[in-house]
């Protein structure tokens, strides 16, 4: 048994039996390629914290410094991990004892092993929401780039998966685009929740080693400070709402690809896809299967699934270890499986040929217009919806039981004859407008709506929303974090050496 797990000769007589390494063990160290940089960089921060607040001295510090600075150089890949030892905490705190000495026991000083763990956590949830947030923008723009190439491709929007009204292709796509713009703002927050530093909150409620909290959020590139320090330790809410925006995202994009893997289907061939998003069948080779469209549909519907997870572990009473435990490893794969679906889904929009054709023909249907024509109704006349609801209602069953479908001026006034209801006189050209579909778009000059100005003022909005966006990620600047910390830790070490 290995005497490099914590407590060996001192609070424990034995080691972890194995069954404890073979489970818990190692399910922690799973993680580990999450975890084990953003370890070393809370580990350096960490220590210039001390030094600067006056708890370490000089030599200790540029020992401690120095040493870490060597880990670091090596990689990851040095720190061999065992799950006798622990989790990747522990895993990392044996090799700095082989590595710097005993030395390395003054890195624990006024800091619990949630603390570093945390912070690490904290910093790769950044990096990779940051990314996230980067992908979303791309996709955005996609949407724009398409919905603007079909303003006026006409088809039949659905309820029920039935033919409910006339719309365009671009208005149709940028009902999906919406809540994904409007995603922008909820990774935005989540990238605001875990930019506040808990580092230097002691155990769960402070410390009596004085240490400069600001100090450190600054090293450390984090906005603010979690000023609760036992909230620091243990807020639910963090993993929550970056869940939140995940859980989102992947909803947005399940809906759009379940409609679309129907528009690919022979019944409806709306689309096709372009043969890099596709797989064809082991045994039929004729088929061209949206595995692409799949994969992303089978990836929300696993983050259901995360989502309740995360939930029910951070629902457990505070200062349990599996309020963070699964989130350690969950969270971060979560995010890298969000940005490979937007990014996927990016690649199969912009690559997608829509058939014009046969979403124009849906657009045709002779009932499609039976709103339209129950506006018509009330628009020209005194006539309450109700009544006109009835009318046009009247002359569909009338057109399925006598085998002539379509309306005429003439079967809208019989079926109003049928139901004692008066009609006004209506005029064969404003009758007519409500069966070719660019007047009909033309008429509908309601915000939002499918009118193509109103779809291109949305995406003008849109264009500016994801600018701001732009704007956003400049203001993180996530590239090169790891070089600027290793700078101020050069520069810290060469201070204190008295080199200029």
């Amino acid at each position: 048994m290995s005497n490099g797990f914590l407590g060996a000769n001192s609070r424990f007589k034995q080691g972890p039996d194995k069954r404890l390494v073979d489970s818990a063990f190692s399910y922690e160290l799973e993680c580990s390629k999450y975890m084990m940089q953003g370890l070393s960089f809370a580990d350096l921060s960490h220590v210039m914290t001390l030094h600067h607040s006056g708890v370490l001295s000089d030599d200790n510090t540029k020992l401690l410094l120095k040493g870490l600075l060597e880990v670091h150089a090596q990689g990851e890949q040095a720190i061999a991990l065992d799950p006798e030892v622990g989790d990747s905490y522990n895993n990392r705190d044996r090799y700095l004892q082989k590595q710097l000495g005993k030395v390395s026991g003054y890195i624990h000083i006024g800091r619990a092993r949630r603390e570093a763990s945390t912070i690490a956590w904290q910093l790769v949830c950044k990096e990779k929401l940051i990314e996230l947030h980067k992908y979303v923008i791309q996709l955005g723009n996609v949407f724009n780039n398409v919905i603007g190439e079909h303003l006026d491709t006409y088809m039949a929007d659905f309820t029920y998966l039935q033919h409910a009204q006339p719309t365009t292709l671009g208005h149709y796509l940028q009902g999906f685009q919406m809540p994904l713009m409007r995603d922008l703002d909820r990774i935005e927050r989540a990238i605001n929740r875990v930019n506040q530093s808990p580092a230097c909150s002691g155990s769960v409620n402070g410390s009596q080693i004085p240490m400069n909290r600001h100090f450190i959020a600054d090293l450390l590139e984090f906005e603010g400070v979690m000023t609760h320090t036992r909230d620091a330790m243990w807020a639910p809410d963090i993993c929550l709402d970056i869940m939140l925006g995940l859980s989102s995202i992947m909803t947005s994009l399940n809906r759009i690809s379940e409609e679309f893997i129907i528009w690919n289907s022979a019944e409806f061939s709306y689309l096709e896809l372009a043969d890099g998003f596709t797989r064809t069948s082991v045994i039929m080779p004729q088929k061209k299967n949206p595995y692409g469209l799949a994969f992303i549909r089978g990836q929300a519907r696993s983050f259901n699934g995360v989502m309740s997870a995360v939930l029910s572990t951070n629902q457990t009473i505070s200062g349990q270890p599996d309020n963070r435990l699964y989130a350690y490893g969950e969270i971060p794969r979560s995010i890298d499986y969000a940005i490979q679906c937007v990014d996927l889904f990016a690649g199969i929009l912009e690559t997608a040929t829509f058939n014009k054709k046969r979403l124009a023909e849906a657009a045709n249907d002779p009932f499609i217009v039976a709103t339209d024509l129950c506006d018509m109704l009330v628009k020209h006349s005194d006539i309450d919806n109700r009544s006109a609801h009835k009318v046009v209602g009247r002359a569909v069953r009338n057109a399925y039981e006598s085998g002539d479908y379509g309306f005429s001026i003439e079967s809208i006034k019989q079926a109003a004859s049928q139901l004692e209801i008066e009609l006004p006189a209506i005029p064969v050209d404003v009758f007519e407008a409500n069966f070719d579909i660019a007047s009909l778009m033309s008429l509908r000059e309601g915000l939002g709506s499918a009118n193509p100005e109103q779809v291109k003022m949305t995406i003008k909005q849109n264009e500016q929303s994801l600018e701001h966006a732009e704007s956003v990620q400049q203001k993180y600047q996530i590239g090169g974090f790891e070089k600027r910390v290793l700078t101020k830790t050069e520069d810290y070490l060469k201070r204190l050496e008295g080199e200029k």
